[in-house]
């Protein structure tokens, strides 16, 4: 057997040296994002969804018209359709239940009674939005509504500074009409997170103007969040300056966690191995020496 002294520095330089290898070799592994583990849809789903939203169009029309029979006969079409396509890869559960629940909402107002063309407007509507939605991901026509819905917290928030209960109830209606209307829309296309939030404003904003107390200054202390919750459903830029900054894509603070935890255990074996024996690593010799 023979001895070969080992250097405190030589023996840490090339642990910590192994350390930095696969420091970089956990930064360059890459997870798995949503985006690749979900399912691009199929052409024939595709295809399903084209004829679905053409028919939803030809519903619209009918309505707009004043043909609420012909609207009705195109809706029973619509309910046949929708169980027939199949929704992965184009919108979530929640969407899914936001669409079937628009129809089901839509065929209890056709076959009432006394159906107005107004309700049977808002329905034809409400389902037309949904259709598009579900075809045009990248710009849907709901995203129309943005400057409605400003307009609206505009008045509101002007009848709460003036002190204008009718105004501001009227104002408060007509916003909650226009997201009445677009609601499946962004259940269809957005998180549902984030559709949990506006509906918990809009419900405050109702009952501080249903309540026989002075709701201007509650009114008006909402307004910021409420902008900023609809700037963001609407991918407006300037609703980032509000949002903190979590980059769930590049999660550069546990590789460098890691990598600070690698780098201390290697550091501390080197330590401990130079230690050992006064430095001197035990090498056995070669049969043939």
């Amino acid at each position: 057997m023979w001895f070969m002294k080992k250097g405190r520095a030589g023996c840490l330089a090339m642990i910590l040296l192994l350390g930095v290898q696969l420091l970089t070799a956990c930064s360059q592994t890459q997870l798995p994002t949503d985006q690749a583990l979900t399912p691009k849809p199929a052409k024939d789903q595709l295809q399903k969804l084209e004829v679905l939203n053409q028919t939803a169009d030809d519903m619209y029309k009918k309505v707009m018209q004043g043909d609420l029979a012909g609207g009705r006969a195109i809706l029973q079409l619509l309910s046949e359709q929708i169980p027939l396509i199949r929704y992965e890869g184009i919108t979530t559960l929640e969407g899914l239940n936001a669409l079937t629940e628009t129809i089901t909402q839509a065929k209890r107002t056709f076959n009432a009674a006394n159906l107005s063309p107004a309700e049977g407007q808002v329905s034809a509507a409400t389902i037309r939005l949904a259709t598009d939605a579900l075809t045009h991901s990248n710009e849907p026509m709901w995203l129309q509504y943005y400057n409605p819905l400003m307009s609206d917290l505009k008045q509101m928030e002007q009848a709460s500074q003036e002190q204008k209960k009718p105004e501001l109830v009227q104002a408060a209606n007509a916003f909650r009409q226009h997201i009445a209307i677009i609601h499946p829309s962004l259940l269809i296309s957005r998180d549902p997170i984030e559709i949990e939030k506006l509906d918990s404003m809009v419900l405050f904003v109702t009952d501080q103007v249903r309540s026989e107390q002075e709701p201007y200054k509650q009114v008006l202390n909402v307004m910021p969040t409420l902008r900023n919750t609809i700037d963001v459903l609407f991918l407006k830029k300037d609703a980032t300056a509000y949002l903190p900054i979590i980059d769930d894509q590049n999660p550069i603070i546990w590789k460098l966690v890691l990598g600070a935890v690698i780098l201390a255990v290697l550091a501390f074996a080197a330590w401990r191995l130079s230690k050992k024996d006064n430095g001197l690593v035990v090498v056995n010799k070669a049969a043939d020496d």
